[in-house]
């Protein structure tokens, strides 16, 4: 019976050896999996896989349009090797290395500065822009000038970033202690932006390309102090990923040598806010050069034209010429995406342009038709006409969520739009659009405010 029992055991024992053999073998057989994923594997799948986070610099949803800078350069590589491009939203830095070489994701793209201490465990492409680090802070502080100024300071910057390593060199460059501090919950330079134009935090650091596009948002920033020199930015990719950072490289030399990323730098950051090209003089007693062709387009979706020339006012102050941040453009703001959908483009008509928004106008209230309240439908319509349908669907969700009406505007799904800047909310699971760091719930006021002196 002892023989039987060792027996059974020395069987026991073996089986669990072989198992665990087994299982290293396949564990092996996945981390080579991963190892040799490269091109090769890329275009047979034909899907190339972006880690990214949700910024305006890199990856976000705009009226229903995906954008961002480096969204639009890797869009644009894909279209050129005909692969499908998949986006993957990333919370925190630190999971970036980590996903990436678990073969979850091809290429990372959050606006990266190159360093060379890491290119063992991060290869990148050449750099398809420079930048620097500045100093973010409000306007009504005693504002600082000089880095060195910030001796005792508290700054908040995000653990283990570009922005940390910085802080790190600059105490020993200028012989002072720092207090820098992270919060667990904001892990986007963008999100310690929006702590600081709202008050909550004094400092942050960010590059000056991302800090440029939130000042649009935050006019009441100063973003003025350098505190480093030049960084070149640039994808990253597995230092094994050989042949796809040849394939990018090769396809970036030319594409930023081109006119149309000329064009893609100048829609996110060198735009032109108004350009007047042409002066149209409003007649006495009119509210606008334009009453007229208002009047026309509102009557075919039986709407008060007045409420369309407030738009028209808000968007571009009656200018058919004005061009905006992110590329849009005209009397009604259109984005590139939007506009040939209902007929505008950036040469349209001014008529062209007041039907294409009225078309649109309308298209966007077959969403909100479901709303009875008539003022609390018409808020819906305006907010949407300004951050797009899904961030206020997300905000709509978050309201029946903490009890509130979801179906009307002022102090209930409003108050959930200003919510969607907060990781905590934008995290959601119920949202599905990500961050939003508009203003429709003022855009939406000063339209109706407008319209109602004009009635």
């Amino acid at each position: 019976m002892l023989d039987n029992m060792l027996k059974n055991s020395f069987l026991k024992i073996a089986f669990l050896f072989a198992l665990c053999l087994l299982m290293l073998s396949c564990k092996d057989k996945l981390v080579s999996k991963v190892e040799v994923k490269d091109w090769k594997q890329i275009k047979q799948k034909g899907k190339l896989t972006v880690l990214t986070e949700n910024s305006t610099l890199s990856f976000y949803e705009l009226k229903g349009k995906k954008m961002g800078f480096e969204y639009e350069i890797l869009d644009t590589f894909c279209k050129a090797h005909n692969l499908e491009l998949e986006v993957k939203v990333i919370d925190k830095i630190e999971q970036f290395n980590h996903l990436l070489n678990k073969g979850e994701g091809d290429v990372v793209a959050a606006n990266l500065p190159i360093e060379l201490n890491r290119q063992k465990i991060l290869s990148y492409s050449i750099p398809y822009y420079h930048t620097y680090q500045v100093l973010v802070q409000r306007k009504s502080d005693s504002v600082i000038k000089e880095p060195a100024h910030l001796a005792s300071k508290t700054l908040y910057v995000d653990k283990h970033s570009a922005y940390e390593k910085r802080l790190v060199a600059l105490q020993k460059e200028i012989g002072a202690t720092l207090d820098v501090r992270y919060k667990r919950s904001l892990h986007l330079a963008e999100d310690l932006i929006e702590e600081v134009a709202k008050g909550r935090i004094r400092f942050t650091l960010a590059h000056e390309n991302q800090a440029r596009l939130a000042k649009e948002t935050h006019p009441q920033l100063d973003i003025k102090t350098r505190m480093s020199f030049e960084q070149k930015i640039a994808f990253g990719f597995r230092p094994k990923s050989v042949e796809l950072k040849k394939k990018m490289d090769t396809f970036l030399r030319s594409y930023t040598a081109s006119e149309e990323f000329s064009q893609l730098k100048k829609k996110y950051f060198d735009y032109i806010e108004n350009e007047t090209i042409e002066i149209f003089l409003t007649p006495k007693g009119a509210i606008s050069p334009f009453d007229e062709l208002f009047k026309a387009a509102a009557l075919k979706y039986n709407w008060d034209w007045k409420l369309l020339a407030a738009v028209a006012f808000r968007e571009s102050r009656f200018n058919p010429h004005a061009r905006g941040s992110k590329g849009a453009y005209g009397m009604m703001q259109f984005m590139p995406g939007t506009g040939p959908s209902f007929g505008v483009y950036p040469n349209s008509s001014p008529e062209v342009q007041i039907n294409g928004g009225m078309k649109y106008l309308a298209y966007i209230g077959k969403r909100w038709n479901s709303i009875v309240d008539e003022r609390a439908r018409m808020q819906f319509v305006l907010a949407s006409y300004n951050a797009g349908v899904g961030h206020i669907e997300d905000a709509q969700r978050l309201a029946k969520a903490a009890g509130l009406d979801p179906n009307m505007w002022e102090n209930n799904v409003e108050l959930m739009v200003t919510k969607l800047s907060e990781p905590e909310f934008y995290r959601s699971e119920l949202v599905r659009c990500g961050a939003y760091r508009g203003h429709a719930p003022q855009y939406t006021t000063s339209v109706i405010n407008l319209y109602d002196s004009w009635k």
